[in-house]
């Protein structure tokens, strides 16, 4: 065989253990080259022999540099082990099957398409230390999945995730994930006609007067779907369905929705002309240019309390001015 560099390489193989003329075991594999120099005597028993010493005489394992990490009693590499499987299946432990982050969390009831929201999410909260809102539930194949928006809250699901089983005692299991914000639902059918009925009971024609404050966790909307305001199709939505009375509208309040602009709301200078009074407290405006996308607004009276954008004036009058 032709190696690296144009050598030549012979293996000579020798059988049953006899020996050459010369004296020399035929049972080894020599490994010559073509310069007539021996590289390197491999013993037929060197497997085994190596093997043989990998057991100390009191059965202990031990470990080479080549085996390291990974002996032959652990069938797991340590990145398995890291992630916390207990066992040669890979089952996550009940530490481990759950993933926390600082914000939205997703609970997943495998299976739960099987049970009742109510049972599900009456006997979660009943085993809950923390109080918790739980959002956009929904049913994904045999699964079932809901949000919830806190840290604690998720670590509090998950404490009980091995206390909860369904009404025949069979245990429901659950896993905890950090997320991100859930899905907006789409503003069309059921979404839709869901949203016209929390926008009447919003809207104070005495005043008149639209109260939006913290609008996805409206009770009509909260369990079944996520309508942020910061999300611009679901104000664009809001506006389509209350066209006839923007015009006439005096009183807006949109505070404590989490809005870290107000982009969305840039139509309003054309939609509600006649708008004095809003309210934007509450929320993540942490600049004041946001506020040019309502500049046209023939506003009397802005609250932007509650906002980071306030801690960089000392009088309160200062950031109205600025505007």
């Amino acid at each position: 065989m032709t190696g690296r560099g144009g050598r030549t390489f012979n293996f000579i193989r020798g059988g049953g253990g006899d020996r050459r003329n010369d004296g020399s075991n035929r049972n080894e594999l020599n490994f010559t080259s073509n310069r007539n120099r021996s590289i390197r005597r491999v013993p037929r028993n060197f497997i085994q022999h190596r093997l043989d010493e990998d057991v100390s005489m009191d059965g202990e394992q031990q470990r080479h540099p080549f085996n390291r990490g990974r002996g032959r009693g652990n069938p797991l590499r340590g990145s398995q082990q890291r992630r916390g499987f207990n066992n040669r299946r890979g089952r996550p432990d009940s530490q481990s099957q759950h993933a926390f982050g600082p914000g939205w969390h997703r609970i997943i009831i495998t299976n739960g398409s099987q049970y009742d929201r109510d049972f599900i999410l009456n006997t979660i909260a009943s085993l809950s230390r923390t109080p918790y809102q739980p959002i956009a539930y929904s049913v994904l194949g045999p699964n079932s999945v809901f949000f919830v928006e806190s840290r604690p809250a998720a670590e509090a699901i998950a404490a009980c995730s091995t206390k909860f089983s369904g009404p025949d005692s069979h245990p429901i299991i659950l896993r905890v994930d950090s997320y991100g914000a859930p899905p907006t639902a789409p503003m069309i059918g059921p979404v839709e006609d869901r949203l016209k009925a929390t926008l009447t009971r919003r809207y104070d024609a005495s005043g008149p007067v639209l109260d939006l404050s913290n609008f996805p966790g409206s009770p009509d909307l909260v369990l079944d779907f996520y309508v942020p305001l910061f999300r611009p199709s679901v104000v664009m939505k809001i506006f389509t369905l209350l066209s006839d009375v923007l015009n006439s509208l005096l009183v807006l309040d949109i505070s404590n929705n989490r809005l870290t602009s107000l982009d969305a709301f840039q139509k309003l200078t054309t939609l509600t002309p006649n708008l004095k009074a809003l309210n934007v407290g509450n929320n993540k405006l942490r600049e004041i240019y946001p506020l040019d996308r309502i500049k046209g607004l023939p506003l009397v009276e802005i609250n932007l309390e509650q906002n980071s954008l306030c801690e960089k004036f000392p009088n309160r009058d200062d950031y109205i001015r600025t505007k």
